[in-house]
């Protein structure tokens, strides 16, 4: 039971990776065709994770106190909503409150399946699982890419969005039939899953955890999560790296390989495939390396610093070949794609009561960050671009030493976090 709940929300999570980079393809068409300026483009881009971000907490609570299972299933209809407007939509303000839409229907995805992960399986199997789950729905990130940009050669970017709009309502659907909150303690396979799956971070943050809790005892959560001192660290760290990563591989990647290396929209697409599947692949290693040292830190710290020396790498490189440019931007996906571990050590320091709340509260922070850093990256590349023109190489230059440099700042705060592998005696 336990590995086909895993497989459902493995397919369900696919969505929320479709939508939140599917923009890098289709930006210059969007563009071209909507009259859109850089500005602007950033800003409805990143409208999904403002939104995403936003739902968080109260995704989180819902998560804590009426279950994963009905809360995603309910959620997702409003990303089905925002894939339908976006389809139909004839303006930037229509584009904007339709991602804004598609943000708050994939708001408690991937935090969702983080929970039921958390209680159907013991601790030190959830960062390898997390990194799986990431790789297995990373898959839409992969749709996002050549597929949809064959798609909208052949049907248009409207059409393309209308199909998404099916394929999400069938994954919650999905959901809401096969997941399960919790094992029950008596159930067969309740320790199949994993020594301790009833125990623990399971029957302690069963399904609805916090049902019946009252107003009072929610915040007294919330103030619990908030004082969390290596949590906060933790999440300093995902404001600034996944959303690094994602004004790259989510915005601006395709348009630079337009305006610098001239590339058509399936060309863009194989790029942008080799940029995800680099994503992918650095999620599994990282979940792989994982369970063979002590703490996530240990592999955080190396591969942010990797990463913020490729930023800058690209960011001094002057009109680099596309067989440069190319394989440096997958090194920068590959190492950018630790944030997994991060979740995985925010779950290490979180009581399972509050695993709901606390996961959501930096996930919070990292999907903030993105729409912080795709909105300023969008005025850095305006400056430079005359309106209707492309923009010019040092536009995208110096969007890659500034990211580097916020991602500099993140790594300087999280590496203060206490590096202890061992969980509260409550999330063992």
């Amino acid at each position: 039971m336990a590995w086909r709940i895993f497989a459902v929300l493995s397919a369900a999570y696919l969505s929320s990776q479709f939508f939140r980079v599917s923009n890098a393809v289709i930006a210059p068409e969007l563009m071209r065709e909507l009259d859109l300026s850089p500005a602007v483009l950033g800003a409805m881009t990143g409208a999904f994770f403002l939104t995403f971000a936003c739902a968080q907490i109260p995704g989180g609570i819902l998560l804590d106190r009426w279950g994963p299972r009905r809360t995603m299933a309910a959620v997702m209809s409003v990303a089905v909503a925002g894939s339908l407007l976006f389809a139909v939509a004839n303006s930037a303000v229509a584009l904007t409150v339709a991602r804004a839409l598609m943000g708050v229907g994939c708001a408690v995805g991937l935090m969702g399946a983080l929970v039921i992960l958390g209680r159907w399986f013991p601790p030190h199997r959830f960062a390898p699982l997390s990194a799986l789950l990431f790789a297995i729905g990373g898959s839409g990130t992969l749709l996002a890419t050549t597929p949809l940009a064959a798609v909208t050669a052949a049907v248009g970017w409207r059409g393309a969005f209308v199909g998404m709009a099916a394929a999400t309502a069938c994954l919650a659907a999905l959901i809401f039939l096969v997941v399960r909150d919790r094992p029950e303690t008596s159930a067969p396979g309740a320790h199949g899953a994993g020594t301790g799956a009833g125990t623990g971070a399971g029957a302690g943050a069963g399904a609805g955890a916090g049902a019946g809790a009252g107003a009072g005892e929610i915040l007294r959560g919330m103030a619990a999560v908030l004082r969390n001192g290596r949590l906060r660290r933790i999440a300093a760290l995902q404001f600034v790296g996944y959303g690094s990563l994602m004004s790259v591989a989510g915005l601006w990647a395709g348009p630079y390989l337009e305006d610098v290396h001239d590339l058509g929209a399936v060309a863009r697409g194989n790029v942008l495939l080799g940029v995800n599947l680099a994503i992918i692949a650095g999620a599994l290693g990282y979940g792989w390396l994982a369970p063979w040292v002590r703490s996530p830190k240990r592999l955080i710290v190396p591969g942010t610093a990797i990463g913020i020396g490729l930023f800058w790498l690209m960011a001094v490189l002057e009109a680099p070949p596309l067989w440069l440019a190319a394989p440096t931007l997958f090194l920068l996906a590959f190492f950018g794609s630790y944030f997994m571990l991060l979740h995985a050590h925010a779950r290490a320091v979180l009581p399972a009561h509050l695993l709901g709340r606390g996961l959501t509260l930096q996930n919070t922070a990292s999907i903030f960050g993105v729409f912080l850093w795709q909105s300023l990256t969008g005025l850095i590349v305006e400056a430079f671009a005359d309106a209707g023109a492309a923009a010019p190489e040092a536009a995208y230059r110096t969007v890659f030493g500034f990211l580097g440099a916020v991602s500099l700042a993140g790594l300087l705060v999280y590496s203060g976090c206490e590096d202890d592998p061992e969980p509260p005696e409550d999330c063992r």
